[in-house]
């Protein structure tokens, strides 16, 4: 691998280290390598925290390990196409992963969820928290029927059954459907 990429050969065995001890399997560990030593080298992230974060991210998320080049290729493209960068949608995606694999999400839709978050400005720190706190409060209401439920509803725009049917079908798409609603309400004051 030191002939084909720019990265030292002691980059490449310390990152390799790093994969092997957070539970990439052998099979798994030279592509793993590959892709965390092209996102340093193409992205604004150190190879060995991507290590660190994409396989906290896919044990968390139950990411199957031969998603790792992908997985990779998505954070690029994303981070190239919208106001953010890689490390800061690796860090939000982080924060929304247990949540978000909690509720439902799929991987796609959590990376989706952090794009968004990151690139309107929010620190994975507080919005990430703040984001996941949401997430599992729509779903317990969702659950219980608890007063929450009545506001998210009304906040969505749909009514409490109906926003119940669509979290039960398409979690993400009662998320988004809640934060279009807020957005309207901010617009309107």
């Amino acid at each position: 691998m030191s002939t084909q990429v720019a990265a030292s050969t002691t980059e490449i065995n310390e990152t390799m280290a790093i994969a092997g001890q957070l539970g990439i399997q052998n099979d798994y560990l030279v592509d793993f390598t590959r892709t965390m030593i092209d996102l340093g080298n193409s992205t604004d992230i150190v190879a060995d925290e991507a290590a660190t974060a994409i396989a906290q991210f896919a044990n968390i998320t139950k990411m199957a390990q031969s998603d790792f080049g992908r997985f990779g290729a998505a954070l690029v493209d994303l981070g190239n196409n919208f106001a953010t960068t890689e490390s800061a949608i690796m860090n939000m995606a982080t924060r929304l992963g247990a949540a978000g694999a909690q509720v439902g999400l799929t991987q796609s839709q959590i990376l989706g969820f952090a794009t968004a978050l990151s690139s309107v400005g929010l620190e994975a720190e507080a919005g990430g928290t703040a984001f996941s706190k949401a997430m599992i409060q729509m779903q317990v209401a969702v659950e219980t029927g608890n007063e929450s439920l009545a506001d998210f509803a009304r906040v969505a725009g749909l009514s409490e059954q109906a926003f119940v049917e669509m979290w039960n079908a398409n979690p993400a798409g009662a998320i988004e459907a809640f934060i279009v609603g807020l957005s309207k309400m901010d617009e309107e004051g």
